[in-house]
């Protein structure tokens, strides 16, 4: 499944959008490689923690099919501007549930992080990874998180845009350059 995402955003990525005239234009984001092949070393270290490999099992079953769905169906619903690149939902153990790894490609990191990326957040729950990057593959965000802690990144420039913050980061960050 995965190489076969890779294959279909590798070959372009196609977004019809409005552009609140009426009229509707297609952006094409340069050919993707992102990486889903393997994992960026934030990905690794989550499945690390979580004692997981990129080759552990996918996780079966009613709850897990439910999970994947719900995700999808908040990003479609997010906008035309998003692409999945990569859903993986991982089975931890029976006791500490699922673990969703989701990696997005967007047109426009700032406005997507800014006001579209909230409403997926609920689904990812507290042991999940998240990366999206921008239509040449750059990284906008990476977060990851497990019931002991974890880790964030946000590209300079795009910290006041993330609904997801890092405790510790200046109060003078400059604002988001998404209206």
């Amino acid at each position: 499944m995965r190489l076969a995402v890779v294959a279909l955003v590798s070959a372009a990525l196609l977004v019809v959008c409005d552009t609140g005239h009426g009229q509707w234009a297609t952006a094409r984001v340069q050919t993707l490689d992102v990486g889903a092949s393997r994992p960026s070393a934030m990905e690794q270290q989550w499945l690390e923690e979580l004692g997981l490999t990129p080759s552990s099992p996918t996780a079966s079953g009613a709850r897990a099919s439910r999970l994947a769905k719900s995700i999808r169906k908040a990003v479609k619903k997010s906008g035309v501007q998003v692409q999945i690149v990569h859903l993986k939902i991982y089975s931890r153990t029976p006791l500490s549930g699922l673990a969703p790894a989701l990696v997005l490609a967007v047109i426009k990191p700032a406005y997507y992080l800014r006001h579209r990326l909230r409403p997926i957040l609920p689904l990812l729950a507290s042991s999940a990874y998240l990366r999206i990057v921008d239509g040449r593959a750059r990284r906008a965000l990476e977060w990851y998180g497990t019931p002991n802690g974890g880790a964030l990144y946000v590209r300079p420039g795009l910290e006041k845009c993330s609904p997801i913050v890092a405790f510790g980061w200046p109060i003078n960050l400059p604002p988001c350059p998404s209206k």
